[in-house]
């Protein structure tokens, strides 16, 4: 898929969307950035959705109670969902219409294309353990329990190091990728598989003391599930990338974390793409968008690898040179703003991310940097007329 068109979904009056190596999605929240990425999963993985729905015993065939909504919309939405595709709703994927029986057909594929971290994923872990699949609620969205049944599965397969260490591990990620996630998130503490009460939990090991989930910091509570994803996404400190697994969508990786350690979070996201996967972010934070503006700026006036190293506070790392040469000479940014109006959401490309557009949506980034204008705005009036 190189485009998704959506028309009348939910609060969604308008969504074209085109994307890049890098897309991001920004946009006030109950936008519909959360239901378009959901709807792009089932477009694209509609067969391992509906081949795991019924794996689990679940009927998504068409329902004759009046009001019930959609069952296969339901499943995949959550409780609430199944009347968001009205008859008027139109979705194109490319330029090939897709219907909701077309959806509910499934197709040949047997492995999912899209790797979905949703914003929900501190549900995920139980105290420290990986939750089942049927543990959540029936009406759960699909997205949380599917990803939440991979972590498990994961945990099952064994991630870890000597020791049942979780991190660091030498042959995950690139030292200087540890490096950072540790000095941001971890500040020297080790994570652990530990066996408690004949179950396997995940731990902290600070300071000579054991950290159990509920001790954890939100950062870390937020991060673990997404650091458990990257290993699985990118099996080996190379280049290697999960054969079928062309997208990975994570919803608002900034959650709970610190500007350090959402600048280590993008950095990984660099690092994903470099390796052959396309990455569309949810967001709200502006550093992402800040981060973006730059190295498209950088494309634009032919920067060397070195500006990003500087960029990032980075050492010299061969590795890195290569991930951020490759982002400056062949990898494709883009932007999009989910503007809410009364009549509904439309999206604005903003992906030139242009501090001096007169288009204020891309002046201000989709408003995300709004306050912090007016409040300069503000103060430099306020100087200026007490220098009078």
């Amino acid at each position: 898929m190189k485009k998704l068109h959506v028309e009348k979904i939910a609060q969604i009056k308008t969504a074209d969307v085109q994307f890049g190596d890098l897309t991001l999605l920004v946009g006030p929240q109950a936008s519909g950035k959360s239901i378009f990425l959901q709807l792009f999963k089932l477009v694209e993985d509609h067969g391992p959705i509906t081949t795991a729905l019924k794996r689990y015993g679940y009927s998504y065939e068409p329902s004759e109670l009046e009001g019930a909504g959609d069952p296969l919309l339901t499943l995949m939405f959550g409780e609430g969902m199944g009347a968001i595709w009205e008859e008027q709703s139109r979705v194109r994927n490319d330029e090939q219409s897709v219907s909701l029986s077309s959806l509910r057909k499934g197709n040949s594929k047997d492995v999912e294309s899209v790797f979905f971290v949703p914003a929900q994923r501190v549900l995920t872990l139980d105290q420290g353990r990986p939750r089942s699949y049927e543990s959540f609620a029936a009406l759960d969205p699909f997205v949380v329990k599917s990803f939440s049944e991979k972590l498990r599965r994961l945990m099952e397969q064994g991630l870890g190091g000597q020791g049942n260490q979780l991190f660091p591990i030498k042959s995950r990620l690139k030292e200087v990728l540890r490096e950072r996630i540790d000095n941001s998130i971890f500040h020297g503490a080790t994570v652990t598989q530990q066996v408690h009460d004949l179950k396997k939990r995940i731990v902290i090991n600070a300071g000579g003391a054991t950290l159990p989930y509920m001790a954890w910091s939100a950062g870390q509570r937020e991060f673990m599930p997404l650091l458990f994803s990257l290993y699985w996404l990118m099996p080996s400190a190379g280049s290697a990338r999960r054969k079928g697994v062309d997208w990975v969508v994570i919803e608002e990786p900034e959650m709970g974390l610190h500007p350090q350690a959402i600048q280590s979070v993008l950095l990984i996201c660099l690092e994903l793409i470099y390796r052959g996967y396309k990455v569309i972010i949810s967001t709200h934070s502006p550093l992402l968008l800040e981060a973006a503006w730059a190295i498209r700026t950088l494309q634009e006036f032919k920067g060397a690898p070195e500006a990003l190293l500087e960029l990032f506070d980075l050492p010299n790392s061969p590795g890195m040179r290569d991930v951020f040469s490759s982002v400056l000479s062949e990898k494709v940014l883009k932007s999009y703003y989910f503007q809410p109006s009364v009549d509904g959401v439309t999206t604005r490309d903003i992906s030139s991310l242009d501090p001096f557009s007169e288009d204020d949506s891309i002046a201000d980034w989709g408003g995300i940097t709004e306050f912090s204008s007016r409040a300069s705005e503000v103060i430099s009036r306020l100087m200026q007329g007490a220098g009078e």
